[in-house]
């Protein structure tokens, strides 16, 4: 008997217990000297109003001098379960979040569109050094002429006939490949290029990669 009243009351309890469902971001960028509440780095949801109010209101982190750090999802249920026990936390989305501390600056425009110049030129005079390169190194200039040759019959040296066409499809194959292919169909607008999804993976394995180095620094 006393078995089964122990079982009626841990079902009882199970019952009275408020669900709460969290999903953790990856990443947040806080400034320095600042406090991190779970609704900064997390999706919150509870039927219950007041439940999801206290949730989205628990402290999480103390951001204060610049660096790196991370806050594990256990983490995070064991900040609740300390100043509420009666809620049943289902966590989703990722594992942990890394958390960037960084001093909030202003930004300086001027400087910006500097740096946005330099980067495009430095792109565009590595991609045209690399294309000439590579047009040096087939002889493309010879393929040309040998092409021209076949289709015409007639030996010119610099057969433009050929080579204004191939440039401009060079470059119109270039922006077609890094960027989205307007189409009717809805669904392909909505894919990212190529480029879109590189710089996303590259976002992903740099942030595993500093939780990683955090950790390894810890233990």
């Amino acid at each position: 008997m006393l078995k089964i009243f122990i079982i009626l009351l841990d079902g009882v309890s199970l019952i009275s217990q408020e669900q709460g469902f969290i999903k953790l971001e990856s990443y947040y960028a806080a400034p320095t000297n600042s406090s991190v509440y779970l609704k900064d780095v997390a999706d919150v949801f509870s039927n219950n109003k007041t439940i999801q109010k206290f949730l989205e209101n628990v402290k999480v982190f103390d951001a204060k001098d610049e660096d790196w750090d991370y806050v594990t999802a256990v983490d995070i249920v064991k900040k609740i379960q300390s100043q509420k026990d009666n809620i049943d936390v289902t966590m989703l989305g990722e594992p942990e979040v890394l958390i960037e501390i960084k001093e909030e600056k202003e930004r300086n425009m001027f400087i910006e569109v500097l740096k946005v110049l330099f980067v495009v030129g430095v792109l565009f005079l590595g991609s045209a050094i690399t294309i000439i390169y590579f047009h040096e190194d087939v002889n493309m200039a010879k393929t040309m002429e040998k092409l021209y040759h076949l289709i015409t019959g007639k030996h010119e040296e610099n057969p433009l006939l050929l080579a204004i066409p191939y440039s401009i499809g060079l470059g119109f194959g270039i922006i077609t490949f890094f960027s989205r292919i307007p189409t009717s169909n809805k669904r392909r607008r909505k894919e990212p290029g190529p480029l879109e999804v590189e710089m996303f993976l590259y976002d992903k394995e740099m942030t595993d990669y500093l939780i990683h180095d955090e950790k390894s620094r810890k233990d």
